[in-house]
């Protein structure tokens, strides 16, 4: 199911035109040596693309995690991504371009078990991740992934971590039908004190269903 949904984008760019809703419009690897952003993983402002190795250069933008990585095991880890083909692939990484700029201003993780359940992972880089501006470009993401995951990959369950007091991105969430499972209380530590720590999960109806 994953190789109709990116893994097929991939496979059109090797014939460097690609055929969408609004024509015919000539595709491939940039200049930069990056690949297009997934006509259906775009909003006309947010979009997301493989990665390539050279997308090491913006790791302080799209590493997920809260220690800081040397560009080089950034580039060790995209080079180790790319060489496991997107079926087989139990984390899904994205690059989040900004449209406008063209620039890398995040990354996303879609990470799967066993093809039935997933955990979405958002990150934007930046002075505040964790402000307004970051989560609104968060909170568009989430919008482009979880029909992409409920739908294209056909998972049964989604799930996110969000802190309490990052109310656009939660709100983003209850708007596409997720709903609080669990609560961590005070499991985030913030300069002005601990918040608790929200997972919200949202089910597939369809899953499973031979009439879906």
């Amino acid at each position: 199911m994953i190789e109709s949904g990116l893994g097929r984008e991939m496979e059109l760019y090797h014939g460097g035109r690609h055929i969408g809703s609004s024509g015919v419009r000539e595709i491939g690897m940039s200049e930069t040596g990056a690949w297009p952003v997934a006509g259906y993983l775009q909003d006309g402002r947010y979009g997301l693309r493989a990665p390539v190795p050279e997308d090491a250069d913006y790791v302080t933008t799209w590493h997920e995690e809260p220690f800081p990585m040397t560009l080089e095991a950034a580039r060790d880890l995209l080079i180790q991504q790319e060489t496991i083909p997107w079926g087989n692939n139990p984390a899904i990484r994205l690059m989040i371009v900004d449209l406008v700029t063209d620039a890398v201003v995040g990354g996303a993780i879609v990470e799967r078990d066993d093809n039935r359940v997933s955990k979405l992972v958002i990150t934007v880089g930046g002075p505040d991740p964790t402000g307004e501006a970051a989560q609104r470009v968060r909170a568009a993401v989430l919008r482009l992934l979880v029909p992409w995951v409920m739908g294209e990959l056909s998972l049964m369950t989604t799930v996110i971590d969000v802190p309490a007091d990052e109310t656009i991105l939660i709100d983003a969430a209850k708007d596409l039908g997720m709903v609080e499972a669990v609560r961590l209380r005070e499991h985030i530590l913030r300069p002005s004190g601990r918040v608790d720590l929200l997972m919200l999960e949202l089910v597939n109806r369809q899953w499973g269903r031979s009439d879906a």
